[in-house]
C-alpha cells in the first residue's frame, strides 16, 4: 500500500515565450504584444494512493502460480493558473489575472481510478526447461481496458549458460495532461487518446565462461502502436496530443565482466538500435543508434580504490520533420578516487566528470515551424 501527494505553486512567473513575443501573424502588425512575455503560472495539488495484493502458490508438482489484485486512486484538484492572455493568444486587458474555476484554466480538475488482475504461471516441464506464460487485464475509468500478455521459455543449456526466449506486451496509460490539457498555448490534451503499447521479442542467452568471466547478450525486435506525440495543430497553434501511429526497432545488446586480477576488475556493455518511423517514415530520431561504455575498478591499496569509465555515444539522427544535422558522438571520461578510513573511519571522494572537457549534446526536439516562434533549442 502506498500513498502520495503533491502540490505545485509558482514562486515566480513562468515565461512560455520571452519578453517582446509576438503570437498574431502578421508580427509586423502587432508589434511587441507582450512586452514583459506571455506568462502562465499553473499550480494544481494532487494525491494518488495504491493498494496491492500477490500471492504465490505452489501445490502443484513442477509449477509456481502467482496471482495479483491492484487499485489505483487519483485525483487532480485546486488548480488554478494565473495567465495574461486570452484564448486567443491577445493580451488580457487586465494584464495577469487569475482564471481559476474557468473554462481558460490550462487543466480541468480530474480523477482517474484503475483496477488489476494478473496470473503467471511457471512450469518446469521438463529437465533444464521452464515455460513461463502469463496475462494482466487492466481497466481505467478515463480510457477503458487493457490486456496484456508474456510468455517466456528458459533452457538452462549446462551449468554455464542459460538461453531465453521472450515475448512481453506493455502499455502506457496517457496521462492526465495528455488527456485534458486545455486553453494552453504550448501542448494540448486529447480526451480520445489509447494507451500506448509495445510488444517485444527478444532472444538471449547468459554465459558463465569461467569463474572470473562472464557476459550476457541478446537480440530484440520492438513494436510500439498508438504512440502518444504531441503535433503540431495549424488551427490552435499549439501542439495536441495524437495517437500518431507505429514505431518498429531492432538491435542488440552485450555485456560483460572480467576480474583480471585481485584488485581490478574490468566492466563494460555495447548496445546498438534502428528505430523506424513507420508513420512517417525514416528513422525515428533523437536517440543514438550506438552506445558504448567501459568501466574499470582498480583496489591501489586496502583504502584506496580508482574507477575509471569510459562513455561513446554514437551519432543521433533527426525526426522526419527536422532537416538540422545529426547530433555529433562524443566520449566522455570520468575519474572516481575513493578513500576510506581517511580520518576515523570517514570515507572521502574525489570524481571528475568529463575530464577532458567533451562537448556533450542530446537532441532537442523539432520546431513546431510556425511563424511567430520556434518550439526547439537549436543547438540542441
Amino acid at each position: 500500500i502506498s500513498y502520495y501527494y503533491v502540490d505545485q505553486q509558482a514562486t515566480k512567473d513562468n515565461l512560455l515565450y520571452p519578453a517582446g513575443s509576438n503570437t498574431i501573424y502578421p508580427v509586423a502588425q502587432y508589434p511587441n504584444l507582450f512586452p514583459n512575455g506571455v506568462v502562465g503560472n499553473p499550480e494544481y495539488k494532487e494525491e494518488q494512493a495504491r493498494l496491492n495484493l500477490d500471492g504465490e502458490f505452489t501445490g502443484l508438482n513442477n509449477h509456481i502460480m502467482r496471482a495479483g489484485l491492484g487499485f489505483f486512486w487519483g485525483d487532480i484538484y485546486e488548480v488554478t493558473e494565473q495567465k495574461n492572455f486570452l484564448p486567443n493568444l491577445l493580451p488580457r486587458p487586465n494584464g495577469l489575472e487569475e482564471v481559476a474555476d474557468t473554462p481558460e484554466v490550462f487543466l480541468p480538475e480530474k480523477g482517474r481510478t484503475n483496477h488489476s488482475i494478473y496470473g503467471q504461471d511457471e512450469w518446469l516441464f521438463a529437465p533444464q526447461w521452464v515455460l513461463t506464460t502469463g496475462v494482466r487485464y487492466d481497466h481505467y475509468s478515463d480510457f477503458g481496458d487493457t490486456v496484456n500478455p508474456r510468455l517466456a521459455l528458459v533452457w538452462a543449456n549446462n551449468n554455464q549458460m542459460t538461453t531465453k526466449l521472450l515475448y512481453g506486451r506493455a502499455f502506457r496509460a496517457p496521462s492526465i495532461s495528455e488527456l485534458f490539457v486545455t486553453a494552453n498555448p504550448v501542448t494540448l490534451g486529447n480526451p480520445n487518446l489509447d494507451p500506448e503499447t509495445i510488444d517485444t521479442y527478444e532472444f538471449a542467452f547468459s554465459h558463465q565462461v569461467s569463474p572470473h568471466l562472464n557476459y550476457n547478450t541478446n537480440v530484440f525486435y520492438y513494436q510500439i502502436n498508438d504512440f502518444i506525440l504531441f503535433e503540431f495543430d495549424p488551427i490552435s497553434f499549439s501542439k495536441q496530443a495524437q495517437n500518431f501511429g507505429q514505431i518498429a526497432g531492432h538491435g542488440l545488446e552485450y555485456e560483460f565482466s572480467y576480474e583480471a586480477a585481485d584488485n581490478l576488475k574490468l566492466l563494460g556493455h555495447y548496445s546498438y538500435q534502428k528505430t523506424q518511423d513507420q508513420t512517417h517514415g525514416g528513422r525515428l530520431g533523437n536517440t543514438p543508434s550506438q552506445e558504448l561504455y567501459l568501466r574499470s575498478e582498480w583496489q591501489l591499496t586496502s583504502n584506496y580504490s580508482l574507477n575509471t569509465q569510459i562513455n561513446w555515444v554514437g551519432e543521433q539522427s533527426r525526426t522526419y520533420n527536422d532537416d538540422r544535422q545529426p547530433v555529433a558522438s562524443y566520449t566522455t571520461v570520468d575519474f572516481n578516487l575513493m578513500a576510506k578510513n581517511l580520518i576515523q573511519s570517514a570515507t572521502m571522494k574525489l570524481i571528475i566528470k568529463n575530464a577532458f572537457n567533451a562537448d556533450v549534446r542530446e537532441a532537442s526536439q523539432a520546431s513546431l515551424k510556425p511563424f511567430y516562434q520556434k518550439a526547439f533549442v537549436p543547438n540542441d
